[in-house]
Protein backbone atom coordinates (compact mmCIF):
# COMPACT_ATOMS: atom_id res chain seq x y z
CA UNK A 1 0.00 0.00 0.00
CA UNK A 2 2.86 2.27 0.57
CA UNK A 3 4.11 2.29 -2.34
CA UNK A 4 0.89 2.33 -4.43
CA UNK A 5 0.86 5.45 -2.67
CA UNK A 6 4.37 6.84 -3.21
CA UNK A 7 3.55 6.11 -7.56
CA UNK A 8 0.73 8.74 -7.30
CA UNK A 9 -1.55 7.07 -8.54
CA UNK A 10 -3.76 10.39 -8.65
CA UNK A 11 -1.04 11.18 -11.44
CA UNK A 12 -1.31 8.76 -14.12
CA UNK A 13 -3.91 10.01 -16.18
CA UNK A 14 -1.60 12.99 -17.38
CA UNK A 15 0.83 10.22 -18.23
CA UNK A 16 -2.15 8.34 -20.46
CA UNK A 17 -4.02 11.84 -21.74
CA UNK A 18 -1.27 13.12 -24.18
CA UNK A 19 -0.70 9.75 -25.73
CA UNK A 20 -4.26 9.04 -26.42
CA UNK A 21 -4.43 12.13 -28.19
CA UNK A 22 -1.33 11.36 -29.97
CA UNK A 23 -2.69 7.91 -31.03
CA UNK A 24 -6.36 9.36 -32.00
CA UNK A 25 -4.73 11.99 -34.18
CA UNK A 26 -2.32 9.50 -36.29
CA UNK A 27 -4.82 6.49 -36.36
CA UNK A 28 -5.99 6.88 -39.68
CA UNK A 29 -2.38 6.98 -40.83
CA UNK A 30 -0.84 4.58 -38.66
CA UNK A 31 0.37 1.24 -40.11
CA UNK A 32 0.01 -2.42 -39.30
CA UNK A 33 1.99 -2.02 -35.95
CA UNK A 34 -0.37 0.89 -34.58
CA UNK A 35 -2.01 -1.45 -31.77
CA UNK A 36 1.51 -1.74 -30.08
CA UNK A 37 3.22 0.72 -30.87
CA UNK A 38 0.47 2.66 -28.90
CA UNK A 39 0.64 0.42 -26.25
CA UNK A 40 4.17 0.59 -26.13
CA UNK A 41 3.88 4.51 -25.79
CA UNK A 42 1.65 4.28 -23.02
CA UNK A 43 3.64 2.34 -20.84
CA UNK A 44 6.52 4.75 -21.42
CA UNK A 45 4.75 7.44 -20.51
CA UNK A 46 3.23 5.65 -17.70
CA UNK A 47 6.52 4.22 -16.30
CA UNK A 48 8.77 7.67 -16.50
CA UNK A 49 5.49 9.15 -14.56
CA UNK A 50 6.13 6.81 -12.32
CA UNK A 51 9.74 7.26 -12.13
CA UNK A 52 9.38 10.38 -11.67
CA UNK A 53 7.06 10.14 -9.31
CA UNK A 54 9.90 8.28 -7.24
CA UNK A 55 13.20 10.29 -7.95
CA UNK A 56 10.86 13.67 -6.71
CA UNK A 57 9.84 11.69 -3.39
CA UNK A 58 13.62 10.65 -3.09
CA UNK A 59 14.97 13.87 -3.68
CA UNK A 60 12.79 16.31 -2.31
CA UNK A 61 12.75 13.74 0.90
CA UNK A 62 16.42 14.59 1.62
CA UNK A 63 16.58 18.16 1.60
CA UNK A 64 13.33 17.80 4.13
CA UNK A 65 11.22 19.67 2.05
CA UNK A 66 8.86 16.86 2.78
CA UNK A 67 8.71 17.02 6.26
CA UNK A 68 5.74 16.35 8.02
CA UNK A 69 4.01 14.25 5.11
CA UNK A 70 4.41 10.74 6.99
CA UNK A 71 2.04 8.39 6.33
CA UNK A 72 1.09 7.87 9.89
CA UNK A 73 -0.16 11.50 10.57
CA UNK A 74 -1.03 12.20 6.67
CA UNK A 75 -4.25 13.57 8.10
CA UNK A 76 -2.67 16.02 9.96
CA UNK A 77 0.42 16.80 7.31
CA UNK A 78 0.12 19.22 4.72
CA UNK A 79 -0.36 17.19 1.87
CA UNK A 80 -0.37 13.44 0.01
CA UNK A 81 1.98 11.44 2.09
CA UNK A 82 5.39 10.73 0.96
CA UNK A 83 7.41 7.85 1.52
CA UNK A 84 10.87 9.13 2.53
CA UNK A 85 8.88 11.35 4.84
CA UNK A 86 7.61 8.05 6.14
CA UNK A 87 10.45 6.57 7.08
CA UNK A 88 11.17 4.45 4.29
CA UNK A 89 14.89 4.09 3.29
CA UNK A 90 15.87 6.49 0.10
CA UNK A 91 17.96 4.23 -1.27
CA UNK A 92 14.55 1.91 -1.69
CA UNK A 93 13.06 4.79 -2.94
CA UNK A 94 15.91 5.81 -5.40
CA UNK A 95 16.02 2.17 -6.66
CA UNK A 96 12.30 1.95 -7.43
CA UNK A 97 12.62 5.06 -9.34
CA UNK A 98 15.92 3.35 -11.48
CA UNK A 99 13.42 0.18 -12.31
CA UNK A 100 10.44 1.98 -12.88
CA UNK A 101 13.11 3.93 -15.55
CA UNK A 102 14.41 0.90 -17.08
CA UNK A 103 11.38 -0.48 -17.87
CA UNK A 104 10.35 2.74 -19.55
CA UNK A 105 13.75 2.27 -21.91
CA UNK A 106 12.69 -0.93 -22.66
CA UNK A 107 9.29 -0.39 -23.55
CA UNK A 108 11.16 2.84 -25.69
CA UNK A 109 13.69 0.48 -27.11
CA UNK A 110 10.76 -1.56 -28.54
CA UNK A 111 9.02 1.08 -30.38
CA UNK A 112 12.31 2.68 -31.69
CA UNK A 113 13.06 -1.63 -33.06
CA UNK A 114 9.59 -1.37 -34.27
CA UNK A 115 9.51 2.39 -36.09
CA UNK A 116 12.85 2.61 -36.82
CA UNK A 117 12.76 5.94 -36.03
CA UNK A 118 16.61 5.45 -33.67
CA UNK A 119 16.67 9.39 -32.77
CA UNK A 120 13.96 8.63 -30.30
CA UNK A 121 16.58 7.38 -27.91
CA UNK A 122 17.75 11.07 -27.46
CA UNK A 123 13.98 11.85 -26.64
CA UNK A 124 13.94 9.31 -24.34
CA UNK A 125 17.30 10.47 -22.88
CA UNK A 126 15.66 13.82 -22.82
CA UNK A 127 13.19 12.69 -21.03
CA UNK A 128 14.50 10.55 -18.17
CA UNK A 129 16.91 13.58 -17.58
CA UNK A 130 13.97 15.87 -17.06
CA UNK A 131 12.44 13.29 -14.67
CA UNK A 132 15.75 13.49 -12.60
CA UNK A 133 16.37 16.94 -12.62
CA UNK A 134 12.74 18.54 -11.83
CA UNK A 135 14.21 18.31 -8.17
CA UNK A 136 16.96 16.40 -8.02
CA UNK A 137 20.56 16.84 -8.46
CA UNK A 138 22.83 20.39 -7.08
CA UNK A 139 20.37 22.87 -8.73
CA UNK A 140 17.15 21.57 -10.08
CA UNK A 141 15.31 23.46 -12.48
CA UNK A 142 12.00 22.88 -10.33
CA UNK A 143 13.06 25.02 -7.64
CA UNK A 144 14.08 27.94 -10.14
CA UNK A 145 10.30 29.07 -11.68
CA UNK A 146 10.67 25.94 -14.57
CA UNK A 147 9.40 23.43 -13.32
CA UNK A 148 6.13 24.37 -15.15
CA UNK A 149 7.57 25.00 -18.14
CA UNK A 150 9.41 21.83 -18.90
CA UNK A 151 6.07 19.78 -17.37
CA UNK A 152 4.41 21.68 -20.51
CA UNK A 153 6.70 20.76 -22.94
CA UNK A 154 7.12 17.11 -21.73
CA UNK A 155 3.60 16.03 -20.27
CA UNK A 156 2.28 17.74 -23.52
CA UNK A 157 3.87 18.21 -26.56
CA UNK A 158 6.51 15.55 -26.45
CA UNK A 159 4.25 13.15 -25.19
CA UNK A 160 1.06 13.77 -27.65
CA UNK A 161 4.15 14.59 -31.05
CA UNK A 162 6.43 11.89 -30.11
CA UNK A 163 3.29 9.26 -30.42
CA UNK A 164 1.71 10.70 -32.59
CA UNK A 165 5.28 10.52 -34.84
CA UNK A 166 5.33 7.34 -34.33
CA UNK A 167 2.35 6.22 -35.09
CA UNK A 168 2.12 8.46 -38.49
CA UNK A 169 5.62 9.98 -38.79
CA UNK A 170 4.53 13.28 -39.26
CA UNK A 171 3.62 15.62 -36.37
CA UNK A 172 0.35 18.13 -37.62
CA UNK A 173 -0.78 21.51 -36.32
CA UNK A 174 -3.73 19.61 -34.10
CA UNK A 175 -0.55 17.79 -32.98
CA UNK A 176 0.09 20.38 -31.23
CA UNK A 177 -2.71 22.22 -30.41
CA UNK A 178 -3.59 18.51 -28.51
CA UNK A 179 -0.44 18.48 -26.83
CA UNK A 180 -0.73 22.08 -25.85
CA UNK A 181 -3.97 20.79 -24.21
CA UNK A 182 -2.37 18.05 -22.61
CA UNK A 183 0.41 20.09 -21.25
CA UNK A 184 -1.71 22.73 -19.97
CA UNK A 185 -3.91 20.31 -17.83
CA UNK A 186 -0.75 19.12 -16.84
CA UNK A 187 0.59 22.33 -15.39
CA UNK A 188 -2.57 22.89 -13.62
CA UNK A 189 -2.09 20.10 -11.51
CA UNK A 190 1.54 20.89 -10.98
CA UNK A 191 0.22 24.36 -9.86
CA UNK A 192 -2.38 23.10 -7.37
CA UNK A 193 0.47 21.09 -6.25
CA UNK A 194 2.39 24.24 -5.85
CA UNK A 195 -0.57 26.28 -4.45
CA UNK A 196 -1.10 23.85 -1.30
CA UNK A 197 2.74 23.40 -1.01
CA UNK A 198 2.95 27.07 -1.08
CA UNK A 199 4.23 28.48 2.37
CA UNK A 200 6.82 25.61 2.57
CA UNK A 201 8.35 25.73 -0.99
CA UNK A 202 9.00 29.41 0.13
CA UNK A 203 10.75 28.33 3.71
CA UNK A 204 12.62 25.78 1.62
CA UNK A 205 13.83 27.79 -0.99
CA UNK A 206 11.82 26.16 -3.93
CA UNK A 207 10.44 29.10 -6.25
CA UNK A 208 7.41 28.33 -8.10
CA UNK A 209 5.02 30.06 -10.73
CA UNK A 210 3.06 29.97 -7.58
CA UNK A 211 5.59 31.57 -5.09
CA UNK A 212 6.04 34.37 -7.16
CA UNK A 213 2.19 34.83 -8.37
CA UNK A 214 0.75 34.18 -4.45
CA UNK A 215 -2.24 32.20 -4.04
CA UNK A 216 -4.95 35.03 -4.99
CA UNK A 217 -3.40 35.15 -8.64
CA UNK A 218 -1.88 31.58 -8.67
CA UNK A 219 -5.66 30.16 -7.89
CA UNK A 220 -6.88 32.59 -11.29
CA UNK A 221 -4.35 31.30 -13.28
CA UNK A 222 -4.54 27.54 -12.50
CA UNK A 223 -8.35 28.07 -13.29
CA UNK A 224 -7.29 30.06 -16.22
CA UNK A 225 -5.61 27.40 -18.19
CA UNK A 226 -7.47 24.56 -17.31
CA UNK A 227 -10.70 26.92 -18.90
CA UNK A 228 -7.82 27.13 -22.09
CA UNK A 229 -6.96 23.94 -22.43
CA UNK A 230 -10.91 22.51 -22.49
CA UNK A 231 -11.05 25.41 -25.17
CA UNK A 232 -8.23 24.29 -27.09
CA UNK A 233 -10.26 20.64 -27.21
CA UNK A 234 -13.64 22.12 -28.04
CA UNK A 235 -12.12 23.89 -30.88
CA UNK A 236 -10.67 20.63 -32.50
CA UNK A 237 -14.08 19.17 -31.94
CA UNK A 238 -15.79 22.10 -34.28
CA UNK A 239 -13.42 22.28 -36.47
CA UNK A 240 -13.64 18.51 -37.14
CA UNK A 241 -17.28 18.88 -38.70
CA UNK A 242 -18.88 15.82 -37.03
CA UNK A 243 -20.94 17.39 -34.41
CA UNK A 244 -23.99 17.70 -36.69
CA UNK A 245 -24.20 14.02 -37.11
CA UNK A 246 -22.97 12.75 -33.86
CA UNK A 247 -25.09 14.86 -31.74
CA UNK A 248 -25.67 12.64 -28.39
CA UNK A 249 -22.04 11.62 -27.68
CA UNK A 250 -20.80 15.21 -28.59
CA UNK A 251 -23.39 16.38 -26.00
CA UNK A 252 -22.31 14.00 -23.23
CA UNK A 253 -18.42 14.37 -23.32
CA UNK A 254 -18.91 18.06 -23.72
CA UNK A 255 -21.19 17.90 -20.70
CA UNK A 256 -18.52 15.92 -18.58
CA UNK A 257 -16.06 18.01 -19.80
CA UNK A 258 -17.68 20.90 -18.46
CA UNK A 259 -18.80 19.29 -15.58
CA UNK A 260 -15.01 18.34 -14.90
CA UNK A 261 -14.04 21.85 -15.28
CA UNK A 262 -16.34 23.17 -12.60
CA UNK A 263 -15.96 20.96 -10.17
CA UNK A 264 -11.57 21.57 -10.90
CA UNK A 265 -12.30 25.41 -10.31
CA UNK A 266 -14.62 25.60 -7.66
CA UNK A 267 -12.48 22.68 -5.44
CA UNK A 268 -9.02 24.94 -6.49
CA UNK A 269 -10.89 28.76 -5.72
CA UNK A 270 -11.89 26.84 -2.40
CA UNK A 271 -8.81 25.80 -1.32
CA UNK A 272 -9.31 22.05 -1.11
CA UNK A 273 -6.29 20.87 -3.22
CA UNK A 274 -6.58 16.96 -2.35
CA UNK A 275 -10.17 17.14 -4.17
CA UNK A 276 -8.74 19.38 -7.02
CA UNK A 277 -6.06 16.99 -7.76
CA UNK A 278 -8.12 13.96 -9.44
CA UNK A 279 -10.71 16.23 -10.81
CA UNK A 280 -7.72 17.71 -12.72
CA UNK A 281 -6.64 14.14 -13.77
CA UNK A 282 -10.13 13.48 -14.65
CA UNK A 283 -10.25 16.58 -16.68
CA UNK A 284 -7.02 15.63 -18.72
CA UNK A 285 -9.06 12.24 -19.39
CA UNK A 286 -11.85 14.31 -20.53
CA UNK A 287 -9.95 16.69 -23.06
CA UNK A 288 -7.76 13.64 -24.22
CA UNK A 289 -11.75 11.93 -24.41
CA UNK A 290 -12.62 14.80 -27.29
CA UNK A 291 -9.75 14.26 -29.65
CA UNK A 292 -9.80 10.66 -29.32
CA UNK A 293 -14.24 10.53 -30.30
CA UNK A 294 -13.47 13.01 -32.59
CA UNK A 295 -11.47 10.72 -34.93
CA UNK A 296 -13.66 7.66 -33.59
CA UNK A 297 -16.97 9.80 -35.61
CA UNK A 298 -14.67 10.89 -38.15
Amino acid sequence: MIWIRGARLKTLPLAIAPVLIGASLAWHDAGQRRVVVAVLCGFVALLLQIAANFANDYSDGIRGTDAGRAIAGEQLSRGPARLVASGVNPKKVLAAAGICALAACLCGLAVVVLTGYWWFIAVGLACLLAGWFYVGGKHPYGYHYLGEVFVFIFFGLVATCGTMFALSGTITPDGLLGGSAAGLVAVAVLCVNNLRDIESDSNHGKHTWMTAMGRQNGTVFTIAILIISALIALHHLLQSSIYAANSIPLIAIITILCAAQIAASYAIARKTYRRALPLCSLDSLTVAAIFVLSTMLA
